[in-house]
């Protein structure tokens, strides 16, 4: 609201009406005087809804009331919630919202789920679109490839634009930094297009990725993630690939509750984790010396020097900054690390050999892009390892599509 002290007057530049529960239309009109009455403080319900008017002598009061206090625009939420029977049907709900508009002479926006198309279903097929009333049917996004533009520049799918400014949030150790298609696609087809959905797998699979030690966002972990912690979703992801409008609108008003439960367990489970070391009484409460620890952490130099590394840093440097403490802090693991490695040298006899690490395939998964024991973890159980290097990676030489290139 604004108040005009020259003219003593209030101007409600928006008012925002959900739809009733019991769906009739002459109980909006009444939520429309309920909300004026909470904005203003008013007695209009009192006044105007609670006698026994009917709808038509309801609009035309409702019209005063918006010229009275200017209303720039009226906003109906939720209005799924109409029913057909308690209206009179679809026909005569339309009408009501034509006549609204042209008896209340304000823009009127009404928001609610794939439920509510089918009041505006025929409108939208007909002239008399031309009423006043448009509608836009918000659906998910499309899987759709980019566009060469003539200039010899890409225009990208919103699908595409959306995914790589996503792909940058992460906070993987071993991250890739191009999304590749496959795992594209794959995230698609898990999430349809719709944003909340396609957000909250992103999430859960760094968690889920940071738990299993894997530091990156693959197909297969995608599908885990998918089928394990968003199992509320398959009848509506289900829904969405079949395409038929009857089924998506059978859960339109799905909440998913449990995708946020699960967003807090893991990552208690991870601050859990990461607590199982006692900062506060390795440090003896510095503060100091536990940020500068945790920074150090998070840039990847978590090793079993950092600790006396800290302490010495904070003691010959007490008043420096953190940007020049974490400078002086690399430089002297570097050291170490450095003086370490060439003492270990001098000990060790020269006919030793350093003993071959192994490593079980059911941890492969952890390992860099590049090892071929991580690619194979990574394809499917019915695709040959060289299908899958030619097609997901890099690491396979096409001569057949380098020659023509070359020449």
């Amino acid at each position: 609201m604004i108040y005009h002290p020259e003219l003593n007057f209030t101007q409600i530049v928006y008012l925002r009406v959900d739809c009733p529960h019991d769906g009739s239309l002459k109980s909006l009109c009444l939520h429309f005087f309920r909300a004026i009455d909470q904005a203003l403080d008013a007695n209009y319900e009192k006044k105007y809804a609670l006698k026994r008017h009917g709808i038509e002598t309801l609009l035309n009061l409702m019209r005063q009331i918006s010229n009275h206090h200017a209303i720039g625009i009226l906003v109906i939420d939720e209005i799924q919630h109409l029913s057909i029977n308690k209206s009179g049907g679809a026909e005569k709900m339309l009408n009501f919202f034509v006549t609204l508009v042209n008896t209340v002479g304000l823009p009127v926006v009404m928001v609610g789920t794939p439920k509510a198309r089918f009041i505006f279903e025929a409108d939208l097929r007909s002239a008399r679109r031309g009423a006043g009333f448009g509608s836009v049917f918000w659906e998910q996004m499309k899987q759709e490839p980019d566009i060469k533009l003539g200039d010899g520049k890409t225009m990208r799918s919103e699908w595409n634009q959306f995914t790589d400014k996503l792909w940058r949030l992460q906070w993987l150790k071993k991250s890739d930094v191009i999304l590749s298609n496959r795992v594209r696609e794959r995230w698609y087809d898990l999430s349809q297009g719709i944003l909340d959905i396609a957000v909250k797998i992103f999430v859960l699979a760094q968690l889920r990725a940071i738990d299993h030690g894997i530091e990156r966002i693959t197909a297969p972990l995608l599908q885990a993630t998918y089928d394990e912690d968003l199992r509320p979703i398959h009848p509506m992801i289900d829904a969405l690939r079949s395409g038929r409008a009857d089924k998506i609108a059978q859960f339109s008003d799905l909440v998913i509750p449990d995708i946020d439960k699960k967003l807090l367990t893991l990552q208690s489970q991870l601050q859990q984790r990461r607590a199982e070391f006692d900062e506060f009484s390795e440090y003896q409460g510095h503060e100091m010396s536990i940020r500068l620890h945790r920074m150090l952490v998070d840039i990847g130099q978590e090793s079993p020097l950092l600790v006396p590394t800290v302490k010495k840093v904070i003691q010959k440097l007490p008043n420096a900054s953190m940007s020049d403490l974490i400078v002086v802090v690399l430089e002297w693991l570097k050291d170490e690390k450095l003086d370490e490695s060439i003492s270990t040298k001098k000990i060790k006899p020269r006919r030793s050999k350093a003993k071959a690490s192994l490593l079980k395939q059911k941890d492969w998964h952890t390992l860099d892009n590049e090892d071929l024991r991580f690619q194979f973890s990574q394809k499917n159980k019915e695709e040959m390892l060289y299908d899958h290097l030619k097609t997901s990676t890099n690491l396979i030489f096409d001569i057949n599509d380098w020659l023509p290139r070359v020449s």
